[in-house]
């Protein structure tokens, strides 16, 4: 693996195939949880799974499409089309320096511009591609690991894990439990604040830095996995 803190030589040298590109949030978490959380899995997964693939690590994008969170403290969104833009310059960078393989982790949710604009770049460059794992980030592979996946979307179980691993010293005691009565489509209509004051999505009581652990380790092995599948399929 080569990074942002290597020279031009060291990476020319290495000759990277694949570039790996984290993106973030910086966005409301609860009382317990940092601003930074999506922002910090999105750094460490994209380490992880950049380390297996042996691939160019670029630094984590901090922020995305938040808006949702909008007028809860400490929430900074972008735009969709200002999202899409910069995946485009990202990539289109990447190619001309001859990097064939943009390899996208997505740690938000809400960036719902990524895919079309993956299938955008695709079409016009058929000498590049950029690929991008489902739903690896809630469901960590096949492993039964939190005990209320699918009842939260939000500073729930899975998140708190994931923080009490990386960053115990940046998670608060109180933790909020609240499972809205409505659908994850909500969050497309109306703030969060509307749904929850307290801006959580599930039960971040359950968390533990054991479950974060199995649960990263998961996503790594499950991205890794959809990447060697996805390149053999498009050849």
């Amino acid at each position: 693996m080569v990074d942002y803190r290597t020279t031009t030589g060291d990476i020319k040298k290495a000759r990277p195939q694949i570039a790996v590109l984290g993106i973030g949030a910086i966005e409301q978490h609860g009382r317990h949880l940092p601003v930074a959380t999506d922002w910090t899995q999105a750094r460490e997964i994209s380490r992880r799974v950049a380390q297996e693939l042996d691939a160019l690590l670029l630094p984590a994008l901090p922020y995305s499409m938040s808006e949702c969170h909008g007028p809860m403290p400490g929430t900074v969104w972008l735009k969709p089309a200002t999202l899409s833009a910069v995946l485009k310059d990202v990539a289109r960078s990447l190619r001309e320096q001859g990097i064939p393989i943009l390899l996208v982790l997505n740690a938000h949710g809400g960036n719902f511009v990524l895919e079309p604009t993956i299938q955008e770049l695709n079409q016009h460059y058929p000498d590049f591609r950029v690929i991008m794992p489902g739903e690896v980030w809630a469901a960590a592979g096949d492993e039964p690991i939190y005990e209320t996946a699918g009842q939260g979307i939000h500073a729930e179980e899975a998140e708190t894990s994931m923080q009490l691993y990386l960053n115990p010293q940046d998670v608060k005691a109180e933790r909020v439990d609240y499972v809205p009565p409505v659908g994850r489509e909500y969050l497309d209509y109306v703030f969060m604040p509307l749904i929850n004051p307290e801006g959580t999505w599930g039960l971040p009581s359950y968390g533990t830095a054991e479950k974060g652990e199995r649960g990263i380790a998961a996503q790594v092995r499950a991205i890794v996995a959809f990447v060697h599948a996805a390149l053999e399929a498009l050849g």
